[in-house]
């Protein structure tokens, strides 16, 4: 268990109240209402907050490289959006760099809630006004620079674009994610303003006939989406302080049609049949708007993003294991607010089908090398691929059922992962990282950075929000 010094601020009562109506009743504390003094958490969250922060954001902008050239700062792509430039056909880092950038911001705000730090906070507002002037480039709010960058005509992935490359709809719900926590860890509205006026053009332009019918290729709006209705639905003085319309049913209503959506498309393209060249292709040239498939429909991005049924309809885990975690995560934080008896028994056959038959003793989950996906149940192998962000989602999942349901069963789980697959992921110096953790890690040891660096940020975005799940409390019973 966790030795900790439990510090409830003056104005950190987390007595249930209005704003509970459609939660469980169970409230967990912000991070600045527990303060650890032991000597196990305590210096690791210092380090990751002195050191791992800034290592992470130092590479980002490509200080870690000896000779770096024109396009290794990918804090410069939102200078360039910010300029005006748009199919120049250079990008710096993968599509779904921007969302590592925001994801890191989050966790960012989490450890300075713990703990303040100017010159940290410093470097933050910096990103943070870069990121504003770039929307503010676009008349309508939209940003995501790979796509402006490199395909400005494929918003969202639409006329001829392929957002399960693209990344639009998860880079937007990094953003959103990144705004809520900031604000709740600064004050600063700043970035959650940026969020704000994208959320309202998604919510605007997605949903429900004649809104398009696009959902995310990468889950983690879903729960981000949930977040900003919450934050809005309990602070309503907020959206004077705002410069935009702020319409929060509408964040909810989101999530849940992205939620609701999987599955409901053309049938197309056949991933597993085709392969993934002749699918990104057929999704390329536009074959799903044929007037056979309707006028509400779009392509089918298969089991790797969970898009090949309904969720109400799944029975097992499925695809690539970050994405699955995250979809339940989701799912779960919308089963709070609706309180649905559908949302609640899909999301736990998902987590029962994960803990009881995909996941290692380790906590460690998505056992398939190729797509980075679950397995089938009981395939454990000693070499099983057990991606860090993996393990992270699957604590994200464990916790909100815990919130959901109270079933310590799920905290169990969440500190068998948090302990043991999520550790894994950084070294002592805080510096060094993991991406595969298999239980025979012979021939695997830590990398200083990666092309796909997405492990730093979701291990950061775990390890800053955990003193917040230390304990929870629902009426006058305080659960650790």
């Amino acid at each position: 268990m966790f030795p900790v010094l439990l510090a409830m601020t003056a104005t950190g009562s987390l007595t249930a109240g209005p704003s509970d109506k459609g939660s469980s009743g169970i409230r967990f504390p912000e991070v600045n209402q527990v303060k650890i003094e032991d000597t196990f958490w305590k210096p690791k969250l210092n380090l990751w907050q002195k050191v791992t922060v800034n290592d992470v954001f130092d590479k980002f902008e490509g200080k870690h490289l000896e000779h770096p050239g024109e396009f290794c700062n990918t804090f410069e792509n939102f200078d360039r959006v910010a300029k005006g430039e748009r199919n120049i056909g250079r990008h710096a880092g993968a599509p779904w760099f921007d969302g590592l950038v925001y994801e890191t911001i989050r966790g960012v705000a989490d450890l300075m809630a713990r703990q303040s730090d100017v010159a940290l906070e410093k470097r933050v507002d910096g990103y943070i006004d870069r990121i504003a002037v770039a929307q503010a480039s676009e008349p309508n709010g939209y940003i995501d620079t790979y796509t402006q960058l490199m395909e400005a005509d494929h918003q969202w992935g639409e006329r001829g674009g392929m957002l399960r490359w693209q990344h639009d709809v998860y880079n937007a719900g990094m953003l959103v994610e990144a705004g809520v926590h900031y604000y709740n860890a600064t004050g600063k509205t700043k970035l959650l303003e940026v969020a704000t006026r994208c959320a309202n053009l998604m919510a605007e332009y997605m949903g429900t006939f004649p809104k398009k019918n696009v959902v995310p290729a990468h889950s983690g709006p879903e729960e981000a989406l949930v977040k900003l209705y919450t934050l809005y639905r309990d602070n309503p003085g907020l959206k004077k302080q705002i410069n935009v319309p702020v319409v929060e049913r509408e964040y909810l209503r989101l999530a849940e049609f992205w939620i609701e959506g999987r599955g409901k498309h053309c049938g197309f393209p056949l991933w597993g049949t085709w392969g993934n060249p002749a699918a990104e292709q057929w999704i390329r040239d536009r074959k799903y708007e044929a007037p056979e498939f309707g006028n509400h429909t779009r392509p089918s991005w298969g089991d790797y993003a969970q898009d090949s049924i309904p969720l109400f309809e799944q029975k097992t885990i499925e695809g690539h294991a970050v994405r699955a975690t995250l979809f339940a995560t989701g799912a779960t934080a919308a089963a709070l607010e609706n309180r649905s008896p559908e949302y609640i028994a899909a999301v736990s056959r998902l987590w029962d089908n994960m803990i009881g038959k995909r996941m290692f003793i380790t906590g460690g989950v998505g056992a398939v090398h190729f797509d980075e996906k679950f397995g089938p149940d009981y395939f454990l192998p000693t070499d099983a691929y057990l991606e860090t962000c993996a393990a992270v989602g699957a604590g994200f999942f464990s916790q909100r059922m815990n919130e959901l349901t109270g079933d310590a069963k799920y905290m169990d789980e969440l500190e068998r992962t948090l302990y043991n697959n999520v550790l894994t992921g950084i070294s002592l110096s805080g510096t060094q990282y993991t991406y595969q953790n298999p239980l025979n890690s012979a021939k695997h040891a830590r990398w200083g950075w990666h092309d796909c660096p997405c492990c730093p940020p979701m291990f950061l975005k775990m390890m800053s929000a955990m003193p917040g799940f230390i304990y929870s409390q629902k009426g006058g019973m305080i659960s650790m």
